[in-house]
């Protein structure tokens, strides 16, 4: 399940549960998307908190979300991200996106 929400200032929050996977990823990432879309937002927070897997499409999504952002110029943060998540995470490279929180 994905839900956005609206933070303080700037601050557009998409809310993951569940696993990612092939089945998902294209939900997330369309929600990634609406989300850097949105007016005003300069920092994109995904709450990783409920995730308990992610494939490579997870990973692909999450890569083309940083892409976007970036010619966009907002910010692009994963918080409160699983043990076992966090360290796929690690293996390919995607440290910069995580934010302790």
């Amino acid at each position: 399940m994905i839900e956005l929400s609206a933070g303080p200032a700037g601050v557009t929050r998409v809310s993951v549960t569940g696993e990612i996977d092939m089945d998902s990823s294209d939900e997330l990432a369309a929600a990634l998307r609406d989300a850097a879309e949105r007016a005003g937002t300069r920092t994109v927070v995904v709450d990783f908190a409920g995730v308990t897997f992610c494939d490579s499409s997870g990973i692909r999504v999450l890569d083309e979300a940083y892409a976007l952002t970036a010619r966009r110029r907002i910010a692009l943060q994963l918080v409160r991200v699983q043990p076992q998540v966090r360290r796929v995470l690690e293996i390919v490279g995607m440290t910069a996106l995580l934010t302790h929180a």
